[in-house]
């Protein structure tokens, strides 16, 4: 029996994905065999394609940072889950595939009843979006907040938690996610066609507390020019550095692993699903920008 992975066959665009059949993979002792449901296409997907992202696999490897799936087979010495159970996992890579062989340790039980394509944008897009807000910038009710992307995945669960800490929130977004902005509690910035660092000294008086930016480069120092005295800047993108699903510059690496920031954004709201072999798709999607909700691979048939 065999089953389809994608694999990057070398540092580059899309076109570096390629659908591989091949012999279905067998659990080894502790670990459990899943059969991937949804997987989350992200940045830091795309940032490992190009080999700058500083957990870049050795090629060829398959892609892939979070799945929602069900249990499948197990291996020796597994007890405490059952084939059949719905589960989720971070694995980093090795998502975009039919079936995936993790550790059981690394996968958490869910409950029935989920869309896996729903469920898979909760595991990166949520802990990524917790972890800025109560970890790295240490918020607090009523204060101020910018959030860059906020139509996006990330951008999306930010503001989502971020009314739930009791903040005052602002969004820069395209014309079209201004809305889906205002749904969750923020106050929309159109930056076509507005300077958000204007926007913001005018509907503040004096800054921000804290900015969350997912574009990264150049666009960091301006981000810093939107706080108060005393805010910060929590950098986790480089979605600035992006054009038609690759880096802006086409200059793909050799695996520099610790050459750029080591928390990437992505991009509950889904944008777009895509069957497993049409990975090299999503990433150009997601590589274009302006995407509002999250990019999922969904399992191709029952």
């Amino acid at each position: 029996m065999k089953h389809t992975r994608i694999v990057v066959t070398h540092y580059g665009g899309p076109d570096a994905l390629q659908a591989l059949e091949e012999e279905c993979p067998e659990p080894k002792h502790g670990e459990v065999r899943v059969k991937v449901l949804a997987a989350g296409v992200s940045l830091p997907d795309v940032m490992m394609r190009e080999g700058i992202h500083p957990e870049t696999p050795r090629l060829p490897f398959t892609p892939g940072w979070d799945l929602f799936g069900v249990v499948d087979r197990l291996g020796d010495g597994v007890s405490g889950i059952e084939p059949g159970q719905l589960v989720a996992a971070l694995p980093i890579s090795g998502a975009y595939a039919e079936l995936v062989c993790l550790p059981q340790r690394e996968l958490v039980p869910v409950p029935a009843g989920l869309d896996p394509a729903e469920a898979v944008s909760l595991i990166l897009n949520y802990v990524t979006a917790y972890q800025m807000l109560l970890r790295s910038a240490e918020v607090r009710p009523r204060q101020r907040v910018l959030i860059h992307g906020a139509a996006g995945g990330v951008g999306s669960a930010l503001l989502q938690l971020g009314r739930l800490a009791e903040l005052e929130m602002y969004g820069t977004c395209s014309s079209r996610g201004a809305q889906a902005v205002s749904d969750l509690g923020g106050i929309p910035i159109d930056y076509q066609n507005q300077d958000f660092v204007t926007e913001i000294q005018r509907l503040t008086g004096e800054g921000v507390d804290v900015v969350f930016d997912s574009l990264g480069g150049t666009h960091i120092w301006r981000s810093r020019k939107a706080l108060r005295p005393g805010g910060r800047v929590v950098a986790y993108g480089l979605t600035a550095s992006l054009r038609g699903g690759r880096l802006a510059s086409g200059q793909s690496g050799g695996r520099h692993r610790f050459r750029a920031i080591a928390i990437f954004g992505l991009y509950m709201v889904i944008a777009q699903r895509f069957p497993l072999a049409e990975a090299s798709h999503a990433h150009e999607l997601l590589g274009e920008g302006g995407v509002i909700g999250k990019i999922v691979l969904v399992r191709n048939g029952p």
